[in-house]
């Protein structure tokens, strides 16, 4: 499963955006108002539990300088990625990309398909203002 959130356009050159959103801990900011539980205890993972959802625990899975983030699930038994992807639009503006790879079977699919959707929105939209 695949979910892609809407490219945004952020007014921050891509060096400064790549770097917060390189920083774990950072992400408490881009979560949406019903989170219930966020900790990051080193410079590489994070977890975060939504109300009425089980904690995710994610860790950096792969860093392609100002280009591409790779998080992962760091235990369990359902593997799933979240990327972010740069890309420059200007001196002062960057595109960012959120999307969320998983295996999932068909029936956990569609348990999760819209708050994964509306999770990927919401650190989008969050993007912005950092």
């Amino acid at each position: 499963m695949k979910i892609n959130a809407p490219t945004i356009i952020v007014s921050q050159e891509i060096a400064s955006i790549f770097q917060k959103l390189e920083n774990p801990s950072l992400f408490e900011s881009l979560m949406p108002d019903n989170l219930a539980h966020f900790s990051s205890s080193d410079d590489n993972s994070f977890s975060f539990s939504l109300k009425g959802m089980p904690e995710i625990f994610l860790e950096k899975k792969s860093v392609n300088p100002y280009s591409e983030i790779i998080y992962g699930a760091k235990e369990g038994k359902l593997p799933f990625c979240l990327y972010i992807s740069f890309s420059p639009v200007s001196e002062k503006e960057t595109s960012v990309s959120y999307s969320f790879e998983g295996e999932f079977n068909p029936m956990v699919a569609l348990m999760v398909k819209s708050p994964i959707t509306k999770l990927l929105e919401t650190m989008a939209e969050k993007t912005k203002s950092l």
